[in-house]
């Protein structure tokens, strides 16, 4: 983009729904965003189901359409999938979009497909948010239809990690870039009066350690090592309580308890299921843990916790690393004792609080993220031109 000039865009943004969920927020933080620099907004879903009412009101002035009302039951699913690239298309040519911009399986296959043969096609960005996550077939199919039909001018991915994943399963642009997640250091801060008024409804002294994690209940966050690494803390600190925050199938849920009792540390856990306070519960965290064995590409919750000050021990996988840097500690992957061991070092570290948030500022912000992706919309569309 010669000189850095600035111009007016026509930005269709496609993802599967807004639904709780760290990649629909970013989106729909963007979109919001992108409308506020002057750009037009198209903000398509593919359904509507579950929208989160705090995430549609990011969007602000971008249009929202979304392309299915109702989903086909059973194997009909995947035959409105499949046919859906028209409804997407028809979408584009309405708008007389100049980019989509998609993300996630389905919806980045869909928008390849629907550009593929338009006329005044617009330019298709993919959006890569996962790493080595293990898929089911279903979501597996549009990755391989991707790679080996269809085309797309540009790649975002918001970690190395997607991005080598990408390339791995077939799925390459002309034009790629790693542009990390943006996080509200506004919404997500250190809150005094938050820190007391939640360790005193979970009734967690305010001397004792108190550890946190947040995310789905699923095989991939293996928290069968946090579990056995909170054991190995609590020999070194017995006050510590744990807290883990997220749904999940209630088997899986019962088996990690059924580990806990016999480990001999229920009695210092909380499972809390969901909790829409998240940022106040940060802020009563001491340490956030972070114990994935893969599928994370850029862990928004490590952000969010450092942003409120609260420092992070995380497994080395996906963007985990470079997020936290030196403001808290990297372990290697189902490794009770070091992540036991990173616990015990940060919780001596006070500094590491303050480090956490200015590392979110200086290089995390909502402005970085918005600007790098808007000069990668920019840059396509003029240096075709």
């Amino acid at each position: 983009m010669a000189g850095g000039e600035q111009i007016a865009m026509r930005i269709a943004i496609f993802t599967g729904s807004l639904a709780t969920g760290g990649a629909e927020r970013q989106f729909a933080l963007l979109a919001g965003q992108l409308v506020k620099r002057g750009h037009e907004v198209l903000f398509l879903t593919m359904e509507s189901r579950f929208d989160n009412p705090d995430y549609l009101k990011l969007l602000g002035d971008a249009d929202h359409h979304v392309l299915q009302e109702s989903r086909w039951p059973g194997p009909l699913r995947l035959i409105q999938l499949l046919g859906m690239w028209r409804s997407v298309r028809r979408e584009l040519f309405q708008f007389n979009a100049d980019v989509v911009y998609s993300s996630l399986e389905w919806p980045n296959w869909l928008a390849a497909r629907a550009v593929s043969g338009m006329r005044n096609r617009p330019f298709c960005v993919g959006g890569i948010r996962n790493s080595s996550e293990i898929m089911s077939w279903k979501r597996r199919l549009p990755i391989t239809l991707l790679a080996k039909r269809g085309h797309l001018d540009g790649l975002i991915a918001n970690s190395r990690a997607g991005l080598d994943e990408s390339h791995r399963s077939g799925v390459k642009a002309n034009h790629e870039q790693v542009i990390c997640n943006g996080i509200d250091s506004i919404r997500f801060r250190p809150d005094d009066l938050e820190r007391a008024r939640m360790r005193s409804e979970l009734k967690v002294p305010t001397d004792s350690l108190l550890l946190g994690h947040v995310g789905r209940i699923s095989p991939m966050k293996d928290h069968e090592t946090l579990l056995r690494g909170f054991a190995q803390v609590l020999k070194s600190m017995p006050e510590s309580h744990l807290v883990c925050v997220g749904d999940g199938p209630t088997a899986r849920i019962d088996e990690l308890k059924s580990l806990a009792t016999k480990l001999g540390i229920d009695s210092r856990i909380q499972w809390l299921g969901h909790e829409s306070r998240i940022s106040s519960l940060y802020s009563a965290l001491d340490v956030l843990v972070m114990s994935s064995r893969d599928g994370e590409g850029f862990p928004n919750v490590v952000c969010e916790a450092m942003a409120c000050e609260t420092p992070c021990v995380v497994t080395d996988v996906g963007e985990a690393r470079n997020i936290v840097g030196e403001a808290g500690r990297t372990v290697s992957v189902g490794n009770p004792d070091e992540l036991a061991l990173g616990v015990i070092q940060v919780n001596r570290e006070k500094e590491l609080g303050a480090m956490a948030r200015r590392r979110i500022e200086d290089h995390f912000s909502v402005e970085n993220m918005v600007s790098r992706t808007e000069a990668m919309l920019q840059d396509l569309i003029t240096s075709s031109g």
